[in-house]
């Protein structure tokens, strides 16, 4: 293999742009040719330092023929042998153009566990209900991948029975990390100085707010918290910071490019699945803050559950802030078995992968392909021709509203010109004079 495509959303700050980026940092190593294609965003910056090539695309959800032919241009340029598929906003750009060029293609499930539950944060769920395509689509996509490769053994578990795939399709590669990259400056001397990292997003808003939790009823007179990340959850978050004893303590930092040099300057590092590993490289104090309820500090009696879930935390034990607080304190953790742990399992330069492409046949799937997007055109034009329907009745009933405002409207000013036509009677002479004679005739 000497070029492939990594496909994904956007380079901006997250699990996912991070693990790609240690992935073609190790392919480059390897010799391997990789091109990253996505919309720019902050961690573009670390793939031009590194020399990676990278090609700005957007992939919408609807309107995919731009992007579809901007694929197929990069292939023919880098001339791709195989494309990693990341995200499943890719796969409706993605997905015609590996077809149309008879490339093979791998698909990665970079989802942790809470996402595939069956409620309502479930993100195979969410996509299907909000684009139908998908519910004709992932069926497809998988089945035709050259292979399909999760984060954990559940969630591999999880795709396998629910698009009926044959296990021979499936791997599983955990989350890894670049050791070369992660290093620390420093060992962790004090319990003092926390940091907090994490998309400000609904699905994680309950977490950032327990580790906001612990850190308030952590016993230290020197303690300090940063916070780093972004999004449409931070001013709630700001705001529920505010409220906390420790309010001044606490210092919210936005997104951040160099995540590294900020974990090297603290002691303990609260957040939620990859996170958790970066932290771990640096040896430092590694808390699962969990998507729920707190759960547990990382060391060697959980390190392996919570390798083999991504760190998500979901087979560690709950707990109340205060006492996890207590055990931050109060325990001594060897960081550097964690830290070898890590550089035993979870070191890119084992956990990538490798596979050579097998040149596939899509002879018979490129109809099939085509046939779905029709569908989807056809979709989206029933939702227009339904819209427009309810536009044509919205305008019927401003109309028929319109012409009983005008019947109201003259029935009161009739109304207002017999009153006026009344009231002059009432008030004339000849009524008064009238009104008189027809007294004295009662009487």
């Amino acid at each position: 293999m000497k070029n492939i495509l990594i496909c994904l959303e956007k380079m901006g700050i997250g699990g996912v742009e991070t693990s790609v980026i240690n992935q073609a940092l190790e392919y480059k190593r390897k010799k391997i040719d990789c091109v990253i294609a996505s919309k720019k965003g902050v961690f573009s910056e670390i793939l031009d330092n590194n020399a990676i090539q990278h090609e700005n695309i957007n992939f919408p959800l609807e309107k995919n023929i731009e992007s579809t032919k901007k694929i197929i241009e990069i292939i023919e340029k880098y001339n791709i042998e195989q494309v990693i598929i990341n995200q499943l906003p890719c796969i409706l750009s993605v997905l015609p153009a590996c077809i149309i060029k008879n490339i093979p293609y791998v698909a990665y499930v970079h989802n942790p566990k809470g996402s595939v539950q069956d409620n309502e944060d479930n993100a195979f769920d969410w996509y299907e209900k909000n684009y139908p395509i998908f519910k004709e689509l992932l069926p497809f996509y998988y089945a035709n991948a050259q292979k399909i490769i999760s984060i954990s053994e559940y969630v591999q578990e999880y795709v396998k029975n629910r698009y009926n795939i044959n296990s021979s399709k499936m791997k599983v590669i955990h989350n890894s990390i670049d050791l070369n990259k992660y290093k620390s400056s420093k060992d962790v001397t004090t319990k003092d100085n926390f940091i907090l990292i994490s998309r400000m997003s609904p699905d994680k808003l309950q977490s950032v707010k327990n580790g906001i939790d612990i850190f308030d009823v952590y016993d230290s007179e020197n303690k300090k918290l940063m916070i780093v990340g972004d999004g449409n959850k931070l001013e709630e978050i700001k705001n529920y910071a505010s409220e906390k004893k420790s309010k001044d303590k606490i210092e919210f930092l936005g997104q951040q490019k160099d995540v590294i040099n900020l974990i090297d300057k603290n002691d303990i590092v609260l957040g939620l699945d990859r996170v958790l590993l970066e932290a771990i490289a640096m040896k430092r104090i590694a808390v699962n803050i969990g998507y729920d309820k707190p759960k547990e500090i990382i060391d060697l009696s959980n390190i392996e559950i919570e390798a083999d879930e991504g760190f998500c935390g979901e087979n560690l034990k709950s707990c109340e802030p205060i006492e996890l607080a207590s055990k931050i304190k109060n325990t001594n953790i060897d960081l550097l078995q964690n830290y070898n742990f890590v550089k035993e399992k979870l070191n890119i330069t084992n956990n990538i992968y490798l596979d050579e492409p097998i040149k596939p046949n899509y002879e018979c799937a490129i109809f099939e392909v085509f046939k779905m997007f029709a569908r989807k055109e056809e979709y989206i034009q029933n939702e227009v021709t339904n819209k427009e329907e309810y536009k044509h009745k919205i305008v019927q009933l401003e109309k028929s509203l319109k012409a009983k405002t005008e019947e109201v409207n003259n029935l009161q000013n009739e109304y207002n010109k017999t009153f006026d036509e009344l009231k002059a009677v009432y008030e004339s002479k000849r009524f008064k004079v009238a009104n008189k004679i027809a007294k004295i005739f009662k009487k």
